[in-house]
């Protein structure tokens, strides 16, 4: 997950920096919202177009942003993991992506961002995100535990959510991230490098998840954690100042109604995030529900948690963990209509 950079920490946040804006300044997507309202502001959203964000696209599609009067504009990337560099910035306003440690890094960097949401979480019963073993190794792994000494792909690597949600995983069979090697791979690649023996394990998340077990091509060892999220909604500073942080927020919680209970399944809301993400509307219906709290309340102890994990695994810049109430605001949620 990690490219190696040369020179001073500052110096490397300047070139991802420089990378994420070409990409902001780049791409934009079709998806705008429109408002009815007289008077709009232009949110700018950095996103990661999976399943897992499925609340803004309720929102955009049935038109709570326009309401709000917020007209959203997206970016997609391909990890949320450093945009914050742009949300610090005011390049973007928000953020929809995955937890990880370059954003702790961030936080104590000075960075002025904030942790105002979840996103999806887990759901009982079939997995959204699991461990799953090589073909070339069923027959001698039946536990994490037998993949000590192991290559394991993660979607980014070290310090990324997988990275920790891996951790969960192997906890269990008393072994920590340093028991395994950590091969940074995409979740497109993973059921080839499965199937080839490239790597031992992979975590893997839906769609890529289900695919690869269907095909033969993997077999589940251990599941994510019950209702937890490690994806959410960040506010870049001088935006959550801003009377349109809370609309903003207003209309995502919106969303987030409308998929509790049978609207996770329904065709209707289905569509929408198929469209939204490019994925295969049979592939959505065949995959475990993705949960959303009502409110969208920022996942506190999981990312109090994250920060040990990372500490552990040598990821963080810092060995002093930064307390929640720096980088974590929960009146967004709490003030929610």
């Amino acid at each position: 997950m990690k490219v190696s950079l040369p020179g001073s920490k500052q110096m490397r946040l300047m070139v991802v920096s420089a990378l994420l804006m070409a990409v902001w300044c780049s791409s934009s997507s079709a998806l705008a919202s429109t408002s009815h309202s007289s008077r709009t502001t232009t949110v700018n959203v950095a996103y990661v177009p999976l399943p897992l964000f499925a609340p803004m696209y309720v929102a955009m599609h049935d038109g709570y942003f326009a309401k709000e009067g917020i007209k959203v504009h997206l970016t997609s990337i391909a990890s949320g993991q450093s945009a914050v560099v742009l949300a610090a910035s005011n390049r973007v306003q928000v953020v929809l992506g995955g937890f990880s440690a370059g954003m702790f890094n961030a936080i104590k960097q000075g960075l002025s961002f904030k942790v105002v949401g979840s996103m999806a979480e887990e759901a009982p019963g079939a997995p959204a995100a699991a461990l799953v073993v090589a073909p070339s190794m069923e027959s001698t792994v039946s536990t994490p535990a037998g993949l000590k000494g192991q290559k394991i792909a993660v979607d980014g690597g070290n310090g990324a959510a997988g990275s920790y949600l891996l951790a969960q995983m192997l906890a269990p069979d008393n072994l920590t991230l340093s028991d395994v090697t950590l091969v940074n791979l995409p979740f497109p690649e993973m059921e080839d490098a499965l199937k080839s023996g490239a790597v031992a394990a992979a975590v893997m998340s839906s769609p890529f998840l289900g695919i690869a077990v269907a095909d033969g091509n993997g077999k589940v060892l251990a599941t994510e954690p019950v209702r937890e999220a490690v994806t959410g909604v960040i506010y870049g500073g001088a935006f959550a100042k801003t009377p349109a942080a809370q609309k903003f927020f207003d209309a995502l919680v919106q969303g987030a109604k409308k998929l509790q209970g049978s609207g996770a399944v329904s065709t209707a809301n289905l569509k929408i995030i198929a469209a939204a993400t490019s994925e295969p509307l049979a592939a959505l219906k065949s995959q475990p529900p993705n949960l959303f709290q009502p409110k969208l309340a920022p996942p506190t102890a999981t990312l109090t948690d994250m920060q040990k994990v990372f500490a552990a695994s040598k990821a963080l810049s810092y060995s002093t963990q930064i307390p929640s109430s720096r980088y974590v605001d929960n009146s967004f949620s709490a003030n929610a209509k």
